[in-house]
């Protein structure tokens, strides 16, 4: 697998996971790229070298001032997307991450200033850890899918906010019928209306077909008609 296959093949996953978690895709698709050799060793489907009672295998570790190979425990996913969202939950749990300012760093889209907090807080033996993380990050232009993550952000606010205006309005229709039917004689549906009025109720605009005046069944058919309802 090439390195820019690697990169496509998590960078989905990586820029959902920023959307949901505050975990930048570039950091994530950096680490995944550098704990597994761009994908060349994936045991259990563990992309960063988490270590838990999955599976035992050797490891290299920077201990004492030199390379060591140590036998350890690492956690096990079914899938690279799984591995993905517990990174991200990893690093929410072990508090020593935001301490270092891992998180502040990431709301501030400061992958560089991310990766040394990882670093400093314990992610990894290697010395040059961080160094080699924003060499990643930046040789493969990683912070186009921070950028992408935003975008979603944004996105997703933008649909929040419009949401809440249709929420206001379908508020204030159902309280304009309700003053409507308060203030006329309610006679039982006609047949020309029952199609509206279902459709009024199944809205949610009117609690019940019973009791409406020609004239509320007409502004009920009028709407269904103009598909407003």
């Amino acid at each position: 697998m090439t390195n820019q296959t690697f990169i496509g093949r998590i960078a989905e996953g990586a820029v959902e996971n920023m959307v949901t978690s505050g975990v930048l895709a570039s950091i994530t698709i950096a680490q995944a790229a550098l704990e597994t050799g761009w994908g060349a060793s994936v045991p259990g489907n563990n992309l960063f070298g988490i270590k838990g009672s999955g599976t035992t295998q050797d490891t290299r570790e920077y201990i004492n001032g030199q390379w060591v190979t140590i036998r350890a425990g690492f956690r096990t996913y079914a899938s690279w997307e799984d591995s993905i969202q517990d990174h991200s939950r990893f690093l929410h749990e072990n508090r020593r991450y935001a301490n270092a300012g891992f998180f502040a760093h990431s709301a501030a889209r400061d992958y560089a200033g991310a990766a040394r907090a990882l670093q400093a807080a314990g992610y990894a033996t290697d010395p040059n850890y961080a160094s080699k993380l924003i060499s990643i990050i930046e040789s493969y232009g990683l912070t186009a899918y921070d950028r992408e993550a935003d975008q979603m952000i944004q996105a997703i606010e933008e649909l929040k906010t419009q949401l809440a205006a249709l929420k206001g309005e379908l508020a204030g229709t159902k309280q304009a019928l309700a003053d409507v039917r308060q203030q006329l004689n309610m006679p039982e549906v006609p047949d020309w209306a029952e199609a509206a009025v279902e459709a009024a109720v199944r809205a949610g605009l009117v609690d019940s077909p019973e009791n409406g005046s020609y004239d509320f069944y007409r502004i009920i058919t009028v709407l269904h008609r103009k598909g407003l309802i």
